[in-house]
């Protein structure tokens, strides 16, 4: 499990001028506390925590976390997430599930990223209404994903920011992922590794989508998010925590 934590959260105004996001509170939780208790659902064989931005205070909070946690630094955090990822590229030898902290999963969603994946998975969903800033996809005939951005007009569901890599498509995901780097650079987002393998030609290569509609998640990317989001995890504890 690779969670990425780097982030200077600057959307979130003042409430990360001191703090990284992933250090932001939520109904009395960090972010990342959050993040690691759901990544513990999984009963991953190991939980790396990638940060950045105020790297010692994101430290100090995983040294206060219940789980075991390996935490490694992104010195260039203020590149995309995807340099996140590939800080934590040496963690990572067999199946893993990729997550932004700055999500919110219901705990019932855990068992459907827990189930084996045959390819690159991205999880979906298409109860939400999508704004600019949202993740859009576009499948093809197979239900796979062939475009993933935010400035598709045409599309079939949103991505939920989590991705899941079997072992067997992790030589792929890495090819894609330096091929990624090598057009573009690095400062790019990691969703461009999904957007890479879903332009092959050949559908089996595409990733596949697994939909988490009806469950429900929430996203704290800007202040009024973060307020929302608070409010919706204090009035139902049980249901989020």
């Amino acid at each position: 499990m690779v969670l990425l934590a780097a982030g200077l959260g600057s959307r979130l105004g003042a409430l990360t001028e001191k703090l990284p996001k992933a250090l932001i509170e939520v109904a009395g939780q960090t972010l990342l506390a959050r993040a690691v208790r759901f990544a513990g659902r999984l009963a991953p064989s190991e939980i790396v925590v990638v940060g950045g931005f105020c790297f010692s205070d994101v430290a100090a909070e995983v040294s206060r976390l219940p789980l075991a946690v390996t935490l490694v630094e992104n010195r260039d955090f203020h590149d995309g997430n995807l340099v996140s990822l590939l800080a934590a590229r040496a963690r990572i030898h067999g199946d893993f599930v990729l997550m932004n902290v700055d999500h919110i999963y219901r705990p019932a969603v855990a068992p459907l990223v827990a189930e084996a994946a045959q390819r690159v998975t991205a999880f979906v969903d298409r109860d939400r209404a999508l704004g600019a800033d949202d993740m859009k996809v576009l499948c093809d005939g197979q239900g796979r994903v062939r475009e993933i951005a935010k400035t598709l007009t045409q599309f079939d569901c949103g991505y939920v920011g989590m991705t899941r890599v079997p072992a067997r498509d992790l030589g792929r995901y890495w090819t894609a992922a330096d091929a990624v780097t090598t057009s573009e650079g690095r400062a790019v987002h990691v969703e461009r590794i999904l957007a890479r393998l879903a332009a092959s030609e050949a559908p089996d290569e595409r990733p596949a989508c697994r939909d988490i509609s009806g469950i429900g998640w929430l996203e704290v990317d800007l202040r009024d998010e973060r307020e929302h989001a608070d409010a919706v995890v204090r009035a139902a504890p049980s249901e989020w925590n």
